[in-house]
């Protein structure tokens, strides 16, 4: 059996004409690292220094350890700690939740995958391996697949850029190919039998779950700007959104941005009984506006009423009815009814490279159409009145009241 030597001693000429005696040192895999000088020109002398440096720990420079996966990942995503989000945070507006969602993506299943090896081992087969491992034996949908894999790219190229490694191995490997899947939304007739009738009857006794629905149907609302909404922001033309409540608390929107929406007398009426109840504080509180209802509580509420004018559990999960899907409604509704679409974007928030600034200071008349089109909707015209009680002669149009 051969045995290896610590160290490898060899003669180079340097750029002077100089002969000086370099060395070739291992790593614990046994890999060769490039040669390095002793800066001695006899093997003796060269041979006591590197056994010198052998004994100190030194003879591979710390600058030359490649960490493994593991190792590079310490403190990655946690927000006090994370170089990264640190450097991210000064150029780019971070939220929590993205790097909570990307530390459980990490600890989940990229650091158990990748852990034990070096970085400069991780190959673009290995890459490949792991999204097929995801696909395979984990059975995440492509989509899935595609966050994971995409927080391993950003742990890769910024490994890249701090000279951890030369080169990402993701770097030429393209996403999963993800199937996009129509959504259903809600029609014009499931809206009118939602709305404009009974309500009590579709919605139970208390007024939350269908004010919080009504009001994200007429303004696309996100479910986290409906329960930050404060009784304060309630006026007589409009409301004001600038803030969200969700899991991280009571904080800025999602797109950092705040926007005055136009509403029908009828909807600020509604919003004002529930202002009665709640004062200044959340609107949509069920302890005195202190704080608002849990999000879960508005999407039972949906699917409940969902089902009471006709829609089975089945149909409400294969065309993926939530309360998000408000927002896709209202904006076809402003399309169709003429809007442009820097227009649109104004009203539910939505970013592009078209968005413009014209609506930061909110004038009513802009917003005239938008009003139109939320009038028409929560109308109970004799057309639709008529195809609603068709379908359900028990329809009946009743007014609000909070305190029923």
């Amino acid at each position: 059996m051969k045995i290896r030597n610590d160290f490898t001693l060899f003669y180079r000429v340097v750029p002077s004409g100089k002969r000086v005696v370099y060395y070739y040192a291992y790593d614990e895999n046994g890999r060769r690292l490039h040669g390095r000088s002793t800066g001695e020109t006899t093997m003796t002398a060269a041979r006591v220094k590197c056994n010198r440096l052998f004994k100190a720990g030194d003879l591979v420079p710390k600058k030359d350890y490649v960490p493994t996966f593991a190792e590079y990942a310490k403190g990655w995503w946690d927000w006090d700690v994370c170089e990264y989000l640190r450097k991210r945070r000064k150029r780019h507006a971070l939220t929590r939740g993205y790097a909570d969602v990307s530390k459980k993506y990490l600890e989940n299943v990229i650091l158990p995958y990748f852990g034990k090896m070096k970085m400069d081992e991780i190959t673009s087969g290995d890459v490949e391996r792991f999204l097929d491992y995801m696909t395979g034996e984990k059975k995440y949908k492509h989509a899935t697949a595609n966050r994971y894999y995409g927080t391993l790219q950003t742990m890769l190229n910024e490994a890249v850029c701090r000279g951890v490694i030369a080169k990402n191995p993701a770097e030429h490997i393209n996403k999963l190919r993800v199937g996009k899947k129509a959504i259903r939304i809600v029609t014009g007739l499931e809206f009118k039998k939602l709305f404009i009738g009974d309500w009590q009857r579709v919605w139970g006794d208390c007024p939350i779950g269908y004010t919080a629905n009504k009001l994200a149907a007429v303004t696309g609302m996100r479910i986290g700007e409906v329960l930050g909404l404060k009784g304060c922001y309630v006026f007589d033309e409009h409301i004001y959104v600038c803030k969200q409540y969700d899991n991280y608390g009571y904080r800025d929107t999602k797109t950092k941005d705040t926007k005055n929406i136009p509403l029908p007398a009828l909807m600020i009426e509604e919003l004002k009984e529930l202002k009665k109840i709640n004062g200044e504080g959340f609107v949509f509180s069920s302890n005195g506006g202190v704080k608002p209802v849990a999000k879960v509580t508005l999407m039972r509420y949906l699917k409940s009423a969902l089902q009471k004018i006709g829609v089975s559990k089945d149909e409400i999960k294969e065309r993926q009815l939530c309360f998000h899907g408000w927002r896709h409604f209202f904006n076809t509704e402003l399309l169709k009814g003429g809007l442009t679409i820097p227009q649109a974007q104004a009203i539910t928030g939505h970013k592009s490279e078209r968005m413009t600034e014209l609506y930061n200071h909110f004038d009513p008349c802009e917003f005239l159409k938008a009003r139109e089109i939320q009038d028409e909707l929560l109308r109970p015209s004799n057309e639709t009145r008529e195809e609603a009680v068709n379908a359900d002669p028990d329809l009946k149009v009743l007014p609000f009241n909070a305190s029923a």
